[in-house]
């Protein structure tokens, strides 16, 4: 049952996997230094300086975030991989199988 359970769990991860890919592909696709130039162009003087301020914050969050999805999705492929080693390939050949060729996609 052990086996069939980890099965389970790589079957979910890649799920998650996915999910987190998607998310990262918006956050990348959105393009911040848009923001700059059309925002920019609106203040002058000392607003003008408090927007660049917001705006340098946002940019670096923006790209703490796709570095964190990143690590998310490389901390999910590593427990995967775990997973599916740990199923007995002799007592379950086939479990071990699937689970390794999810795995290592």
């Amino acid at each position: 049952m052990r086996d069939e359970q980890a099965l389970a769990r790589v079957r979910e991860l890649e799920g998650v996997i996915d999910r987190l890919k998607s998310v990262r592909d918006a956050v990348n696709e959105l393009s911040i230094s848009a923001y700059e130039k059309a925002g920019g162009a609106l203040w002058a003087g000392q607003k003008r300086n408090r927007f660049t301020e917001s705006y340098e914050v946002a940019k670096t969050g923006h790209s703490r975030i796709g570095d964190q999805i990143g690590q998310a999705i490389s901390d999910c492929k590593s427990k995967q991989r775990s997973l599916a080693f740990s199923i007995n390939p002799v007592e379950h050949p086939l479990l071990s199988a699937q689970a390794v060729a999810i795995a290592l996609t």
